[in-house]
């Protein structure tokens, strides 16, 4: 496959993610409205969390990293009708185990709440248990939806897929405005339960968006079970490792919770909404980047093609730092006023402003690195090598919550977000090591002198910012929306002057591309 086709699912996906990640802002703008950070976002926060916890360890995470490669191998040496049979073997497998795991979790919610959130006082603890019993189910449907997905990637579909979160946000707003119009005087505690019933809601028609394209390539609604097929066994084989990688990595955000549940009210709400403006940019441009490359990434192994896989791997990894660096620069030198623009109203106060803030800012540190190893680690799983990240993982856990137990003391939240940030920095250095050492078939492309232009531009947009800040002041909504748009403008014109003048390798193509990716494709 090309660097075009790659371009071209890459954008169809990010297109589909914008528009997701646009539903999801105006969600997130009507949650900081009602709710701000108060006990009752602490409390949804934590409970969505919990489910979410479980979601990455069977849905979109091992199980994916451990059913694409094998898919694709069957439908190219065995053929179709095998292919399909085997998903639905998965399908069937899986959807047991998630049911037998949410009746487990609502049986047993008030232990686990009590574990993960033990600094939450009575009131926000009995809440989060109430919502926590609620959103348990959702770990059934985006566990079944994410497999989906990964059966529609495999076959070239990405836009429809990409969609289905865009699902999940329009129901939460729909439930809450429904709600809010028939019970207009209704308390917050009621307000935030239909908000989670508007999660099942979404959830439920994350699946069902799936099912057309999944009739069109061939599946039908049948039970498969079979626990010993070879390719069974050997998704089995390589899902363990992984599900061990990324159950240490819960065991990270889970630890995450734990301290954020004993700082200030509000600490966990904001972290949330710093996180989830960063997820912004990192969804619909490195989540993206690592959901369209792994299908294609296991073809290129599978072929042996390394000269092709290499050149998809530079490209990709240029794309991302041409993307990625600016927007932190951007983010560090306007985060505040976006932040006012998108949340300051309603519930949502000048100490919600501050608190988010610095939340944004310290994860936005990240945020290339968070892209890059979306990226790297996909290479281990086309390699059908689901160990050595596992391994690597162990390793960073350990560093992250270290630096959470240091950093907190001095920058409370902030500090969570910033070891977040630092952790996945070394995790990158960490991939490239091993991967020169275990992979030398597949040599890292020579990226450096690129990314070195990159960064200097995206320096130069920070420091000029900065001094910006101290001469256009803005505290009021339309003076925010004003100076982000002209200096916005003006860093946009910055990256793209720049990396001509410095001549970055591939920008005119990167650049095509931004402006065109919102096109629907396929």
């Amino acid at each position: 496959m090309s660097n075009k086709k790659l371009v071209k699912n890459i954008g169809a996906m990010s297109s589909a993610v914008f528009i997701s990640r646009i539903f999801g802002l105006v969600r997130d703008i009507v949650m900081t409205s009602f709710f701000g950070t108060t006990y009752v976002a602490d409390a949804f926060q934590a409970a969505f969390q919990i489910p979410n916890l479980l979601r990455k360890l069977f849905g979109e995470g091992a199980l994916s990293a451990a059913f694409v490669p094998i898919y694709s191998e069957i439908g190219i040496k065995k053929g179709k009708k095998n292919q399909l049979n085997f998903a639905l073997n998965v399908l069937s497998i899986l959807s047991l185990f998630l049911l037998i795991l949410c009746l487990l979790g609502v049986i047993l919610a008030p232990v686990i709440v009590k574990i993960l959130v033990p600094g939450f006082d009575e009131q926000t603890y009995d809440l989060t248990l109430k919502l926590t019993r609620i959103l348990f189910p959702y770990l059934f449907l985006i566990g079944l939806s994410s497999t989906l997905i990964s059966i529609l990637n495999s076959h070239g579909f990405f836009f429809i897929p990409g969609l289905s979160s865009a699902f999940l946000n329009i129901a939460m707003i729909g439930s809450l405005g429904i709600f809010v119009l028939i019970n207009k005087d209704a308390s917050a505690d009621s307000q935030i339960v239909f908000w989670a019933i508007g999660v099942i809601l979404g959830g439920s028609l994350q699946t069902i968006i799936n099912f057309p394209l999944l009739k069109k390539i061939g599946y039908k609604i049948k039970i498969v079970f079979n626990l010993k097929g070879e390719a069974i066994l050997s998704v089995w084989h390589r899902f363990l490792p992984g599900v061990i990688g990324l159950a240490i990595r819960q065991v990270n955000l889970a630890v995450d919770l734990i301290l954020a549940s004993l700082l200030a009210t509000g600490s966990f709400a904001a972290l949330t909404y710093g996180n989830r403006l960063m997820q912004l940019p990192l969804g619909i441009f490195g989540v993206a980047t690592g959901v369209a490359v792994l299908p294609l990434f296991s073809r290129f192994v599978a072929e042996k093609k390394w000269d092709e896989l290499q050149e998809s791997l530079k490209f990709s990894i240029n794309t991302l730092a041409f993307i990625m660096l600016p927007i932190t620069a951007i983010i560090a030198g306007l985060g505040k006023d976006f932040i006012r623009i998108l949340f300051m109203r309603g519930a949502f106060t000048s100490h919600s402003l501050d608190m988010t803030y610095r939340a944004l800012l310290f994860y936005s540190v990240g945020l290339i690195f968070f892209s890059l190893n979306r990226l790297i680690i996909p290479i281990f799983y086309a390699n059908k090598d689901t160990k050595t990240p596992v391994k690597i993982s162990a390793i960073i856990v350990v560093i992250n919550i270290i630096l959470n137990l240091i950093l907190m003391q001095f920058l409370q939240h902030a500090g969570l977000a910033f070891a977040t940030s630092i952790s996945a920095m070394i995790h990158f250095f960490i991939l490239l090591w091993v991967m020169k050492k275990r992979l030398p078939e597949i040599p890292f492309p020579k990226v450096w002198l690129n990314i070195s232009k990159i960064l200097c531009l995206s320096v130069l947009i920070f420091i000029g910012l900065f001094f910006m800040n101290k001469i256009f002041l803005a505290t009021t909504f339309i003076g925010s929306i004003i100076k982000v748009i002209v200096l916005g403008l003006i860093s946009l014109i910055v990256i793209f002057i720049g990396s001509n003048i410095l001549k970055v390798e591939y920008s005119t193509d990167i650049r095509n591309k931004l402006f065109s990716f919102l096109r629907i494709k396929r």
